[in-house]
Parts: C-alpha cells; sequence; structure tokens
C-alpha cells in the first residue's frame, strides 16, 4: 500500500534525527489538541453507530471517549507516559473492533498506521523498545489483513455509507499523519534552536557550567575512537571551601570562587575549556593536551594562585586548590578517565590539599605543591 511506503520514508527520515524534548509547553498545546480532536472524531462516530444501531460500536466508542477524557486529566499533571499508552490503547483497541464489525473495507485499520509516528512523537528511552513496538504494530496490521479482508462482516453498513465512512477514516488518517509530522517539525526547530549564552554560563563565575562542558564532551565523543585526538584533564578544587564560606560566610567563598574561576581562564589555551563543575570543583577539558601539559598548567595556576592572594572587606586570604590531572588513554570512555582523576583528586586531598596528582594508569604519581 502506498500508506506503508510513506509510514516506512517518515520512519527512515526520523531515525536521523534527534530526540524531542517533549515536555515543552508547546508540546503539552499540541497534545491537548490532538486529544480533543479525537474526542471529536468519537462523537461523530457515535452518533454514526447509534443512527445505523449498532451496540459493540456505540459501546466501543463511549470507552474510547473515557480514555480521552481521562487523558485529558492525566494532561494536567504531565503524565505523557499514561496518555501516550491510553492513545495506543484506543487506537489498537478502536481499529481491531470496528474492522472486525463492518470489514476491512471500512477503512478503520488506517488508524493502526499512526502508531508509527507517535512512537517518534513520543520518545521511547531506547531505540530497541521503538523497533519493536513498530514490529508489534506491524505484526497486528498484517494480522488483521490476514484475518478481516474478504472474510464477512457482522454488520454491512449500505453500499454508499460503507464508501462514505472509508473516504471519511482515510481523510482522518491523512490529516492526522500530516498533523504529527507538522508537530514533530515544529519541534524539532525549536529544539534546535540556539541555546542563550545564560544556559550555558555559571551565572557566578562566568565560565562554563556543568550541561556546556557535558556538551562539548559529547562532541569529543562523538567522533570514532581512532580519529579522536589526545585529551588532557584537570580536576580543581578549592581547599577547605566548606570551612571557608562557614567562618567568612558567603560573600568571601563566592568572591574566592570568583578569583579561582578567573586565575584559570587566564591560564588556559584558547582552544580549552574552563568549567565549574559544581561546588567549589571546577574542571578543565583539554583537547590535544598531554599529562605534562596539563600538568604545567595546573603549576601556572598554583604560582598565580600564590602570588595573588585573595583581598576583600579588609581580609588578604590565601587561597589554593588540589589538582587532578589526568590524559585521556586510547580506547578509554570520557566516564573512566573522570573516575581515574576524581580518586586522584581525594588522593591529594587527603594527603593535605594544595598539590597537583598525576592520575597515571595504576593511579597516581604525587607531585607536591
Amino acid at each position: 500500500m502506498p500508506f506503508l511506503k510513506y509510514i516506512y520514508v517518515v520512519f527512515m527520515g526520523h531515525i536521523v534525527m534527534r530526540q524531542l524534548i517533549v515536555e515543552s509547553p508547546c508540546f503539552q498545546l499540541f497534545v491537548r489538541q490532538a486529544i480533543l480532536a479525537a474526542i471529536s472524531v468519537h462523537v461523530l462516530f457515535l452518533l454514526v453507530f447509534v443512527y445505523f444501531s449498532i451496540p459493540v460500536l456505540i459501546v466501543t466508542n463511549i470507552g474510547s471517549l473515557l480514555l480521552y477524557i481521562i487523558a485529558l486529566w492525566l494532561l494536567r499533571a504531565r503524565s505523557f507516559k499514561s496518555i501516550a499508552a491510553l492513545i495506543w490503547i484506543d487506537l489498537i483497541g478502536h481499529s481491531l473492533i470496528s474492522s472486525e464489525v463492518l470489514g476491512w473495507q471500512s477503512g478503520f485499520h488506517f488508524y493502526l498506521l499512526l502508531l508509527v509516528p507517535m512512537s517518534f512523537l513520543y520518545a521511547f528511552k531506547s531505540q530497541a523498545k521503538r523497533i519493536f513496538f513498530i514490529e508489534a504494530v506491524l505484526v497486528i496490521y498484517l494480522l488483521l489483513d490476514y484475518h478481516s479482508y474478504g472474510s464477512p462482516v457482522m454488520f454491512e453498513l449500505p453500499s454508499f455509507y460503507s464508501m462514505l465512512v472509508r473516504y471519511i477514516n482515510l481523510v482522518i488518517f491523512f490529516i492526522g499523519l500530516s498533523y504529527q509530522l507538522y508537530v514533530y517539525n515544529f519541534l524539532l526547530q525549536e529544539d534546535e534552536s540556539p541555546i542563550p549564552e545564560s544556559a550555558t554560563t555559571d551565572q557566578l563565575t562566568g565560565l562554563d557550567n556543568r550541561c556546556a562542558i557535558l556538551s562539548r564532551i559529547d562532541e569529543i565523543f562523538a567522533t570514532s575512537p581512532y580519529a579522536r585526538q589526545p585529551m588532557a584533564l584537570i580536576i580543581a578544587e578549592v581547599d577547605h571551601f566548606k570551612s571557608m564560606h562557614e567562618r567568612y560566610g558567603q560573600s568571601i567563598s563566592d568572591t574566592a570562587l570568583i578569583h579561582v574561576a578567573q586565575i584559570l581562564h587566564d591560564s588556559i589555551r584558547h582552544n580549552d575549556r574552563a568549567s565549574r563543575w559544581g561546588g567549589g570543583e571546577f574542571l578543565l577539558l583539554l583537547p590535544g593536551g598531554s599529562l605534562t601539559s596539563a600538568e604545567q598548567i595546573a603549576k601556572r595556576v598554583q604560582e598565580k594562585l600564590l602570588a595573588a592572594p585573595l583581598r576583600k572587606e579588609g581580609i588578604s586570604l590565601p587561597v589554593s586548590l588540589t589538582f587532578s590531572v589526568a590524559e585521556l588513554l586510547p580506547d578509554e570512555s570520557f566516564d573512566q578517565c573522570l573516575i581515574r582523576a576524581d580518586t586522584a583528586l581525594q588522593h591529594g586531598k587527603q594527603s593535605g590539599g594544595n598539590r597537583i596528582e598525576l592520575a597515571s594508569v595504576d593511579f597516581a604519581t604525587t607531585s607536591p605543591a
């Protein structure tokens, strides 16, 4: 069928697209509109089946209306997973029952095909689940075709009305399919819109925030391991930061973070990235860097901190850092490298702080401050 061919093209096109953020306000609006449209369609069919006195389909459509009323209630709680389940139950159940009662020629089987693009609008957490779902829809569709096509029907509509119902279903199917594709395209463009700088910058220090540096890491590791460039990283943590905050207050501890951030920023190369990793901890990403070059940067920061103690509100406060330096090993994931570096950092803190730990394969070789 041409519909299946079209759905296949849609499916292959969506495979290469990025995952949608389904909880955006626009998505909620689209879901509400879809639910209201479905309610309108079922009210229409309910009137038709009441007119022709088909009890099974009257009850089926009343059940469908109840499902969508529940879906409207769930929308207030943003329970999209439950809403999707209700819609799937309706589309599958209504298609099967209506096709059994009125036959294949009634066109109710078209609605099963709406489940395919819907599996991309409501994003599964894994591609395997999505593929399994689409395969299940295909099996149900083929079984329904095998069972219903050419079989006697439970209720036969007059020829004119049978054809009219088929074309109504066909029109509704194309409207539903077009609407889903429109929503997907709209949300994709919204998702790809430029991210404001405030969303990627730590508001206190002006460095990259955790989200921004993780995004940069994803970009680096998206390439093949064989084409990946060398990389080093530095974790730096302000020594006794919690004690500083408790003793001198928020203002001094914030000023200390700003002071450290400025020195870190001034000590790295133009293609390196400095970020606030969290609390008094910073992460420096050094693309193309080595263990030796990263250690030199850490030493440079140490020297600058020693030469420029923090001065604020009449207080001269020396600020020191404990560093952990690691070089990405061949075939090593970033998480593995980060764990190695974090272990070395903890060792440095336990050894008194204000030192540089080299996170070697065997863990760390200490370079005292």
